[in-house]
């Protein structure tokens, strides 16, 4: 991939990678069996808790994001 075709790294572009990873989890949750969506979504909470165990607020921000559009996809 040239430099002209990347995105900047700035605020708008981790926002959009961000919506993005949350459509794609909507999306993915929405294809799964319904007695599976919930599962899904208690995953990545736990996998959230886990980061913020570690001090990783980052990974455990985005993880909560991600799994707010899994609970929104399983409802």
């Amino acid at each position: 991939m040239s430099n002209e075709t990347a995105l900047p790294l700035n605020a708008q572009s981790v926002n959009a990678i961000v919506n993005a990873l949350g459509a794609l989890v909507f999306a993915t949750v929405r294809q799964l069996p319904e007695d599976k969506r919930a599962a899904f979504a208690q995953d990545l909470a736990r996998l959230a808790k886990n980061e913020e165990k570690r001090g990783d607020v980052a990974t455990e921000t985005l993880l909560m994001d991600m799994h707010r559009a899994a609970v929104a996809a399983a409802s």
